[in-house]
């Protein structure tokens, strides 16, 4: 991520000229949590690809967990990133750079090894492909995953929608932030001044409310495959994370106020996810597992799940502004972890869960216990994918181009 900015920012005395390290902080942690996360998905109680015969209630509570802050702050962190990284009236180097980084890896590397993996990993797991992967390979192009079929180009059906979204999103509000860039001490200057009061700014969950109980109201809850949330919520938390760092005074108020923020989000997180699985309170029409029938779904009538979304708008943007505010406070340092780890953020997710996948549809099968396997699965994916990433990626420039990384002189 390139977050260099050389704009003097609205009501601060100084040029922001060094690099924001804690959005590398917050996205190398982020990564790590997507990692687990897929992990223990293997064990969750929604998970219908590739799963554990017994499933875990403390893997699907943390999933859950995940769920209200993961996706969002990876959005709202590539929005920050656009700001820094985009040159005013240079519309085409971006989207130049945004086809190297992004579209590249999803079109080749995505649609031609890591879905192939990905895919058959599940076909593995069902007793569907045998000869291994090499012998199934031609069968990858049989027909259209999600119709019968296996083919499954770009992001569909796979964990790089991410990469899917962020291109489509940085073309959408490209008009939008060149604009931004032109005159960010007009229009931006009057936008700051809605925001100058922590309320006013709390206040932008609600678009993200009303979108998600709308989808909810119109039987569109489904689309919600992608991370736990709807395209729209996801390209209103990469628009606010581009506007909260081109301008000072909301930037300011998201330092000051990000660790109560912080605490809310906490609170409110830890009642969703009790609720949620009634480890300790149940709620008719709101507790959505009974824990004591090995997490069976309970009935939860449609107003009940309409209202819950708009509550996830408003638990999910507390925890965009508290981590964001948190971590200029605690993770504005580098050091050679960050280094190191940064460049890796990209091949690593490209890699993770193809990986994952094809270690947990063998690791299913073991005779072990629950916990034994989430951490014999974690240890094994992560050692392939920093093998394949240290000895194969970083050091072969071709490599490096498909994956997203700079030509390495």
């Amino acid at each position: 991520m390139n977050n260099q900015s050389t704009a003097i920012i609205e009501n601060r005395d100084i040029a922001q000229t060094g690099r924001l390290y804690y959005l590398d902080w917050l996205r190398v942690m982020a990564i790590l949590a997507v990692f687990f996360f897929h992990c223990a998905k293997i064990f969750d109680y929604h998970t219908t690809d590739v799963f554990n015969a017994v499933r875990s209630p403390v893997l699907s509570a943390f999933r859950e967990f995940n769920f209200l802050w993961l996706m969002p702050l990876f959005f709202a962190v590539s929005g920050a990133a656009v700001f820094f990284s985009l040159k005013p009236m240079r519309a085409w180097p971006f989207v130049k750079a945004r086809i190297t980084r992004l579209l590249i890896p999803l079109v080749i590397v995505g649609t031609f090894l890591i879905n192939p993996l990905y895919i058959y990993a599940i076909r593995l797991f069902k007793g569907q492909a045998g000869g291994g992967f090499f012998k199934w390979y031609p069968k990858f192009f049989d027909g259209m995953w999600g119709f019968g079929g296996n083919f499954a180009p770009l992001g569909q059906g796979t964990h790089l929608w991410y990469l899917e979204y962020l291109f489509i999103f940085s073309l959408i509000l490209l008009p939008f932030f060149l604009r931004s860039k032109k005159r960010i001490a007009g229009g931006l200057k009057k936008v700051s001044n809605r925001f100058e009061k922590r309320w006013a700014l709390f206040l932008l969950f609600l678009p993200i409310s009303a979108v998600g109980a709308g989808f909810e109201l119109i039987g569109l809850g489904g689309i919600r495959i992608t991370g736990g949330w709807d395209p729209i919520s996801y390209l209103l938390f990469f628009g606010y994370g581009y506007m909260i760092f081109s301008n000072g005074r909301i930037l300011e108020i998201v330092d000051r106020h990000g660790p109560m923020f912080l605490v809310g989000a906490v609170i409110l997180t830890a009642l969703h996810v009790d609720t949620h699985f009634g480890f300790n309170l149940i709620i008719p029409s709101i507790t959505r597992h009974d824990i004591s029938a090995g997490g069976a779904l309970r009935p939860l009538d449609h107003s009940s799940s309409v209202a819950l979304q708009a509550f996830r708008g408003f638990v999910g943007w507390c925890w965009i502004i508290g981590l964001l505010g948190t971590g200029s406070r605690l993770l504005n340092f580098n050091n050679k972890i960050l280094s190191h780890a940064n460049e890796a953020v990209l091949p690593f997710y490209i890699l993770h869960h193809s990986v994952i996948l094809l270690v947990g549809a063998y690791a299913v099968k073991w005779g072990r216990g629950v916990g034994t396997k989430f951490f014999m699965i974690a240890a094994v994916s992560m050692a392939v994918i920093m093998a394949v990433y240290e000895l194969m990626v970083k050091r072969v420039n071709i490599l490096r181009l498909l994956f997203g990384m700079k030509w390495k002189k």
